[in-house]
């Protein structure tokens, strides 16, 4: 697949959709005391729902009404330094790249140690009723951009 986002543009630009400042809970560590991966796309998703939340967009509605659906088709993240129990935190949710039927949101998690984690993930709006692709409604658009 390829990437919408750049390493590069992960780590230094994009402008920014939406930051969620948090800490780094106990139960977010692994054995060897740093976090454990999938939490990192907890982050990531946490953020994107809040961002979404923000800007007005109804996603337990979404998904309640059945009209459209965005499901997640791809989702990565690399990580450049290590996040321990009670680290504070910010994962920035970078302005998504559109298509006409998805849409890739970028992520940054910064530390007071700099960038600690970057990641992407692609979205795909669907038909709920036929899960086919269909083209994104213009206030999701207007929310997104």
């Amino acid at each position: 697949m390829k990437r919408a986002f750049s390493a590069e543009e992960l780590k230094h630009a994009a402008p920014r959709l939406a930051v969620e400042r948090r800490s780094v809970r106990f139960q977010d560590v692994d054995a060897a005391g740093i976090v454990f991966y999938p939490r990192v796309l907890e982050y990531f998703s946490d953020a994107y729902l809040a961002a979404l939340k923000e800007r007005g967009v109804d996603v337990p509605g979404m998904i309640a009404g059945g009209g459209i659906k965005l499901p997640l088709v791809h989702a990565e993240a690399d990580y450049l330094l290590p996040l321990r129990y009670g680290d504070a935190i910010e994962v920035e949710v970078l302005a998504p790249k559109l298509g006409d039927t998805s849409f890739t949101v970028g992520y940054r998690v910064t530390t007071a140690g700099g960038v600690a984690a970057v990641g992407q993930t692609v979205h795909v709006c669907i038909d709920g009723a036929r899960f086919t692709p269909r083209p994104l409604p213009d206030d999701l658009r207007a929310a997104l951009t």
